[in-house]
C-alpha cells in the first residue's frame, strides 16, 4: 500500500529491465533487412540518419524516417502481425532474454494488489506483444504510440523516453509521485527520481555509478539471476 493508503503504483522499464535487448529497434531491423529495396534505402541514407540517432534534437526525426522505411507498405493489421512474430521470437523462453528475477517481481507486486504499469519507449502494439510472451498479459502498458500519418503510414509521436516517459504516465493517468520505479538504465533517472523508491535491475557498471549518485548507495540493486544488493 502506498502511504495514503491507495494501492501502491509501481511502474517497469522493458527493454533492459524485463527483457534484455532493445525490442523496437530490433524490430525495426528485422522489418529492414527482409525486403532488399528496404535495406538498400536504408543503408544509402544512413550517414543522415545514423548520426542523427545520437543527436538529442535530431533523434526522433531520425527514427520517424526509420520507422516509415520498415513498415510503408503494411497497414495495421500487418504491422500487428509482425510484431506478433517478432515477439514471440525476440522474447520467447527459447530466447533465455527474459529477467525472470524482475518478471517474479513484477508478479509479487500484482499479488499485492499494487497498480503495475509497464512504461516503455517501445512503440505499441510490439510493447503489449512482448510483455504477453513473457507471461504478463494483464500488467497495464504505457508505450509509445504510432500514430498513422495522413499517408496511412506509422510516424511515432515523442517516445516515451527519459521525461517523456512521465508525460505519458500522466497523459495514461498514473499518479505521480510513483511508490516505486524499476529500471536498468541511467537515461531512467526521471522515472527513478518521481519514486518513492527506486530499484535497479543489473545496470552497467557505469550506469550503477552515476545511478547511485544521484540515488544514494543504498538503492536496491536487483540481479538477473535473482540477487538484490
Amino acid at each position: 500500500m502506498s502511504p495514503s493508503g491507495r494501492p501502491a503504483v509501481v511502474v517497469f522499464d522493458l527493454d533492459g529491465t524485463l527483457v534484455a535487448g532493445d525490442s523496437f529497434g530490433g524490430f525495426l531491423r528485422r522489418l529492414l533487412t527482409r525486403q532488399p529495396l528496404r535495406l538498400a534505402a536504408a543503408l544509402l541514407t544512413a550517414p543522415v540518419w545514423l548520426p542523427a540517432l545520437a543527436t538529442g534534437r535530431l533523434r526522433v526525426p531520425a527514427e520517424r524516417w526509420l520507422v516509415w522505411l520498415a513498415a510503408v507498405g503494411l497497414d495495421a493489421e500487418g504491422f500487428t502481425a509482425a510484431a506478433r512474430a517478432f515477439a514471440a521470437e525476440h522474447a520467447g523462453p527459447a530466447g533465455g532474454r527474459t529477467a525472470a528475477a524482475a518478471v517474479a517481481r513484477v508478479r509479487e507486486h500484482v499479488a499485492r494488489g499494487d497498480r503495475v504499469v509497464v512504461a516503455t519507449a517501445c512503440a505499441r502494439p510490439l510493447a503489449a506483444e512482448v510483455c504477453r510472451v513473457i507471461g504478463l498479459p494483464d500488467v497495464e502498458v504505457v508505450d509509445t504510440d504510432l500514430r498513422r500519418s495522413r499517408w496511412g503510414l506509422p510516424a511515432p509521436a515523442v517516445p516515451a523516453r527519459g521525461q517523456g516517459k512521465l508525460e505519458a504516465l500522466r497523459a495514461a493517468g498514473v499518479p505521480l509521485p510513483l511508490d516505486h520505479a524499476y529500471s536498468d538504465s541511467a537515461s531512467d533517472l526521471p522515472l527513478l527520481r518521481a519514486a518513492r523508491v527506486p530499484h535497479l535491475v543489473d545496470p552497467t557498471p557505469r550506469d550503477l555509478a552515476r545511478l547511485r549518485a544521484v540515488l544514494g548507495p543504498d538503492v536496491e540493486v536487483l540481479r538477473w539471476a535473482g540477487s538484490a544488493g
